[in-house]
């Protein structure tokens, strides 16, 4: 510690509990503008600390840095509506969460009977998942893709469809912020978020970046997807358009085989 008073970057992470990249990242953003000192060490203060501590209570109840941006020296009113918003939000997402908790109780019961019916699986995975299986077979036809993908789905027990729905979740609201905060396409941040997204299709059959462009340019034709990604499709076909170009895929005119 410098003084009383005054805070190095790595103390003034231990003190708000965050990681120095967070705090970096926050002042890229704006949120908070340490001084610095001749040889250009970041110097936070007491006050930079109390903002700091703002920043990591609102990132801690979910607001998204970019609504922080705007709430941080807004008035008691304007943060009072934003955050009544917010709540709002976040009670629906409960409401969700305990009618998952609850088919994922029907679906528990259903295997230790010893096995899981379409009508509970679709409780757990939603009233549209038989429309999608139909639809994707329409689609994809007879290739290894479409039987691959059945055989892994016959395997799964009530556990492995929760985690698929927590992944999805997990993506869509780690590609929200992403868009939030400015991230890049084609930046390393950008790649790492492709790369999940590539995974959770690869858990299915085997995905390229050409068909991984066409999956991606789906979700934005398809509104059905709009809401699984959070409002999030186009950004992500941003993200998707840029890593299958710098890997070589003809953009243009991608192909599935």
């Amino acid at each position: 510690m410098a003084d009383g008073n005054e805070y190095t970057i790595g103390e003034a992470a231990e003190a708000l509990g965050v990681s120095t990249k967070a705090l970096r990242h926050w002042e890229a953003l704006g949120l908070i503008a340490p001084a610095r000192t001749w040889a250009d060490h970041r110097i936070y203060t007491e006050a930079d600390l109390e903002r700091g501590a703002a920043i990591a209570l609102y990132r801690g109840v979910g607001v998204p840095l970019a609504q922080i941006a705007t709430l941080i020296d807004a008035s008691g009113a304007t943060l009072a509506r934003a955050l009544t918003h917010h709540q709002q939000a976040l009670a629906s997402r409960r409401r969700t969460l305990d009618t998952q908790l609850a088919s994922v109780q029907a679906l528990i019961q259903q295997a230790t009977k010893g096995s899981i019916d379409m009508d509970a699986m679709k409780k757990y995975l939603g009233e549209d998942m038989p429309a999608y299986q139909d639809e994707a077979e329409l689609r994809w036809g007879d290739p290894a893709e479409w039987a691959q993908s059945q055989e892994k789905l016959a395997q799964m027990g009530e556990g492995e469809f929760q985690r698929l729905q927590e992944e999805q979740e997990s993506l869509a609201a780690d590609l929200v912020a992403a868009r939030d905060a400015g991230v890049a396409p084609g930046s390393e941040d950008a790649d790492a978020l492709v790369e999940r997204h590539r995974a959770s299709i690869a858990q299915w059959y085997d995905v390229t970046p050409a068909r991984q462009l066409i999956l991606a340019r789906m979700y934005v034709g398809d509104p059905r997807f709009h809401e699984a990604y959070n409002g999030a499709q186009d950004y992500l076909l941003e993200l998707v358009t840029a890593h299958a170009k710098a890997e070589g895929v003809d953009v243009d005119n991608p192909r599935w085989g």
